[in-house]
């Protein structure tokens, strides 16, 4: 170390005295201390054992959901009936018709015949637009 360096070191020493004039200055830097210090005890307490860790089950309830039961839509033949005018009339899907009745052939139906229609989807069908292009 220089003497340049002791003397500023010395300097500053002696001016700490200076700004800690009177008690509450003295008191604030001995509270400043001891809280720094009991920080660092506590947190080395803290890392040597962990607090236990609790964990929560959490249980969820679903209500119950109503069914509503709706009968099946029934259909009879009637002549000059064909499976295909009877789905786009009814805007109903023709393989889904047919499996649900057994019909492999779509040309042949009879006119009598009861037909089941596939329950509905909650899908609403939509006309097109009528409005022009400009």
């Amino acid at each position: 170390m220089t003497l340049l360096s002791l003397v500023n070191c010395d300097a500053r020493l002696a001016s700490i005295p200076m700004l800690l004039k009177g008690r509450l200055q003295w008191s604030l830097l001995a509270i400043t201390i001891t809280s720094g210090i009991l920080s660092l005890v506590f947190a080395q307490r803290g890392d040597e054992s962990s607090p236990p860790t609790t964990t929560a089950v959490a249980v969820t309830t679903v209500p119950p959901t109503t069914t509503i039961y709706v009968a099946p839509v029934r259909y009879i033949v009637q002549s000059g009936d064909s499976l295909f005018a009877i789905a786009s009339k009814y805007m109903l899907d023709m393989k889904a018709l047919m499996e649900m009745n057994g019909i492999t052939d779509s040309d042949h139906v009879e006119a009598g015949q009861e037909l089941i229609f596939p329950p509905a989807t909650g899908f609403v069908p939509v006309a097109p637009s009528t409005t022009m292009k400009p």
